[in-house]
């Protein structure tokens, strides 16, 4: 039998379709499945143009398929929503056992291989999922850029665009930063970085976030603001940690794992946040993810179907 993982983002989707030994069978990328982007009806096209691709390349039928996880981007949190999406589901998948949740739950069950944990991410927003070993689940963050997402790569580089400004007008004494981002952006105008957001961008979310990254060239600069960003940034992440782990009633060595491209800053976020594990008395692991996203929701699928999780789990090309 195979177990197909969905694992949905904000621009793309992952499909991995696997085998009972976690040999992977079929791996194809698509676009988002997110319904604020492409609606209802793209969201159904999306996932039957998928499903059935995947099953041409392996030569397959859907009812050799056991179940399927779908990871999807904003899912649980309107429960108009919630309700139009398994609407949806229930008419493309009829017939085929499967589950959807939010994608979160993939990037846990990537991060602990689906041990008792937390898994926290920070690429352009900011989310955590847990589960207990009595099975008990809690989420935290994923608010949004609008009103949350604090640690992000999109809070991050509003951060630093803040700072650029400041700087730039006199606000506050004039860092390697400005030139950092200037030479960084191709900027040579006094008020370039407001033509390259608001017109450039045209304040797009991605975009502006894909700016966190000058973050971290200011931080390898030495330049102090960069590292209090980081270090600020640490603390929002870590608020997500602390308030899972007292939900969840965690109390020994359990794992806490990170992804997203935030945590490519490497120990400028990573050692705030370990002091503040150890100051407040938390006993966790802190590690990097055991799988990627989508072997994530593959290895969902196959728990799904009420499978055991051996001890090593080990996706195979």
């Amino acid at each position: 039998m195979y177990y197909l993982g969905v694992d949905g983002g904000g621009t793309k989707t992952r499909y991995i379709l696997i085998d009972e030994n976690f040999n992977t069978k079929v791996d194809i990328e698509r676009g988002t499945i997110h319904i604020h982007q492409i609606g209802i009806e793209g969201l159904k096209r999306e996932i039957t143009t998928a499903v059935h691709d995947i099953c041409d390349r392996a030569k397959i039928s859907l009812s050799e398929i056991e179940n399927i996880f779908l990871a999807i981007p904003g899912y649980g949190e309107s429960e108009n929503d919630k309700k139009i999406i398994d609407d949806a589901l229930k008419e493309i998948l009829k017939g085929v056992n499967y589950r959807a949740d939010n994608d979160c739950v993939a990037g846990w069950a990537a991060g602990t291989g689906c041990k008792e944990g937390i898994n926290i991410v920070a690429g352009t927003g900011s989310i955590a999922f847990g589960k207990n070993r009595f099975g008990k689940t809690a989420r935290c963050g994923g608010w949004g850029y609008s009103i949350g997402d604090d640690g992000g790569a999109y809070w991050i580089a509003i951060k630093l665009l803040n700072e650029y400004t400041k700087e730039k007008d006199g606000r506050k004494p004039r860092t390697k930063l400005v030139d950092i981002v200037d030479n960084e952006y191709g900027i040579d105008k006094y008020f370039g970085i407001v033509d390259m957001v608001y017109n450039k961008y045209n304040l797009s979310r991605t975009d502006i976030a894909s700016v966190a990254k000058t973050t971290y060239l200011g931080a390898l600069e030495g330049v102090e603001e960069c590292i209090k960003i980081y270090e600020e940034a640490a603390g929002e992440l870590f608020r997500h940690i602390k308030s899972l782990s007292q939900e969840l009633d965690f109390k020994d060595d359990f794992i806490v794992s990170y992804t997203g491209s935030v945590f490519k800053a490497g120990d400028f976020i990573l050692e705030p946040m370990r002091k503040l594990i150890e100051k407040e008395n938390i006993n966790c692991i802190l590690s990097p993810p055991k799988l990627e996203p989508w072997n994530g929701a593959a290895l969902m699928a196959y728990v799904e179907s009420g499978k055991e999780i051996p001890k090593q789990v080990t996706f195979n090309k």
